[in-house]
């Protein structure tokens, strides 16, 4: 539970609420020090809300605008997240709408990168594993599918360097997440991947890596005195947590968790709990205020 007496089991009752010392510190940090600060958010659940359909996810405006106000004047405004780099790119309008020119996209947890500022993009091939399990998974699906009226809407997502199994449109989601985790499991087995659990889906990787190792290797990159680190599914429970050590060893920092009924334990890691991505969204507007007034 936040010290403050927000419980983990119930959302913050205002759009954010600072639980630690660090979080009712960290706008402060910020505006002392933009230039040394470092801000790392998650895509889905945290800049964007989740959606039944994952093609037609966007980023809010409020976070864009926000984002786009203080993105020059940080050390570093990065979107850590499994989904491909691509994806981010059309979701969030960085090519299209000015304001994020200076964003890093650190995709794939970390696999694949674009640099909005050179158009650069990292983007290794795809394992071959990854794309037999792709098609392993559709042939299993649509058998399962086909047998059991319960499991319609289960379906496979194809993320490149990732595989996803979606449980949310199931037409019984508990029964679809107990028949897909067993399979996922069978499938990682089988063609030497990693299986990774988040809200209603399951995703199978190529490369066992993190959003913590990500994020730390644009720490060394960039050197920032003050990191903000945003997410809201089990996925980003290793870079909050390296937040988490940062802030013990006493630098300035903020674990900043979107509260979801479905992962109702992160909050118990947050410095910011934020009801949301809205609540994120109303969280970096005042971000970027405080960034304004320093300038």
């Amino acid at each position: 539970m936040c010290d403050d007496g927000v419980m983990t089991d119930t959302p913050p009752r205002l759009s954010w609420t600072a639980c630690t010392a660090a979080g009712r510190s960290v706008l402060d940090a910020v505006a002392h020090d933009p230039a040394g600060t470092m801000l790392a958010l998650d895509f889905d659940g945290t800049l964007a809300p989740i959606v039944d359909d994952p093609t037609t996810s966007r980023i809010l405006p409020e976070s864009r605008q926000a984002l786009a106000r203080m993105c020059d004047d940080l050390a570093g405004c990065a979107i850590v997240t499994g989904r491909p780099v691509d994806d981010v790119r059309r979701m969030a309008e960085i090519d299209s709408l000015p304001g994020l020119e200076r964003l890093v996209v650190l995709g794939q947890y970390g696999v694949e990168r674009y640099d909005a500022a050179t158009g650069q993009v990292r983007s290794p091939e795809v394992p071959d594993a990854v794309r037999k399990a792709v098609e392993e998974l559709r042939s299993a699906v649509d058998e399962l599918v086909a047998g059991d009226a319960r499991l319609a809407g289960l379906h496979v997502e194809d993320k490149g360097r990732a595989v996803a199994l979606h449980t949310r449109r199931a037409a019984d989601r508990q029964v679809a997440w107990t028949v897909a985790s067993k399979l996922a499991d069978e499938v990682a087995t089988r063609r030497g991947l990693h299986a990774e659990e988040g809200r209603e889906v399951i995703e199978l990787t190529g490369t066992p890596t993190s959003k913590a190792r990500a994020l730390s290797e644009l720490i060394d990159e960039r050197h920032p005195r003050v990191v903000l680190m945003a997410g809201d599914d089990l996925g980003d429970v290793p870079a909050l947590d390296l937040v988490g050590r940062w802030i013990e060893e006493g630098a300035p920092g903020a674990r900043i968790v979107s509260y979801s009924a479905e992962q109702p334990a992160l909050a118990g890691r947050a410095d910011v709990l934020c009801d949301g991505p809205h609540g994120v969204a109303a969280f970096l507007r005042e971000v970027a205020n405080r960034v304004d007034d320093t300038w």
